[in-house]
């Protein structure tokens, strides 16, 4: 890679970097200052360090118990649907906010015992053909899936509503992405070589 393309590469990094809308997945205003967390000044979306945390603590906790308890598949494939019926309880029974940050957490574990079951549903397969664990991979591929698709659209329903009752929604950059955008074009700015000026 030549000096160039390494330049290139490392400033569409710090661009993503120094774009907190991205990085919070939310407008930067009142209305969504329960959905973040600021660490050392940037606005990280809180569900998505919740859900992140939980992945990485899964990494650590899932392998260790199924060598130590000897799981099985049905007992992973258990463990994902226990884990997981937090998330839609959280969403449609509206917690206090640490509830659902609990849920979120247990939710990242759920997509580590879900990787679980599909690995030890195959481990059986090799053994020798199982109906039922065939069965729980394409039940829990399908689970996954539609779950996902369903509660990103819904979230995203949510947080246009709250977008929408809001008197800026017609402004062209209302106080939640102004922050953003203009980063973005500082940066841009700052490359060109003049970090005040606004193309």
């Amino acid at each position: 890679m030549s000096q160039k393309e390494n330049r290139s590469k490392q400033k569409k990094q710090e661009r993503w970097l120094v774009y907190p809308y991205r990085l919070a997945h939310h407008p930067l205003c009142s209305k969504f200052e329960d959905h973040v967390y600021t660490i050392k000044g940037y606005k990280v979306c809180r569900g998505c360090v919740n859900l992140y945390s939980g992945f990485l603590a899964g990494l650590i906790i899932v392998p260790i118990l199924a060598v130590f308890l000897n799981v099985n598949f049905w007992i992973a494939f258990v463990a994902t649907n226990v884990l997981f019926i937090f998330t839609p309880l959280s969403v449609f029974l509206h917690p206090p906010r640490v509830i659902k940050d609990f849920a979120r957490f247990l939710l990242g574990i759920a997509m580590v015992t879900c990787l679980a079951t599909i690995i030890l549903s195959i481990v059986e397969l090799v053994r020798g053909f199982n109906g039922w664990a065939l069965a729980v991979i394409f039940l829990t591929i399908a689970i996954y899936v539609t779950s996902r698709r369903y509660f990103s659209k819904l979230r995203d329903r949510k947080n246009e509503q709250v977008c929408r009752k809001c008197e800026q929604f017609y402004h062209p950059r209302c106080e939640g992405l102004v922050g953003g955008i203009d980063r973005a074009i500082a940066l841009e700015s700052h490359e060109k070589g003049d970090a005040f000026s606004e193309q």
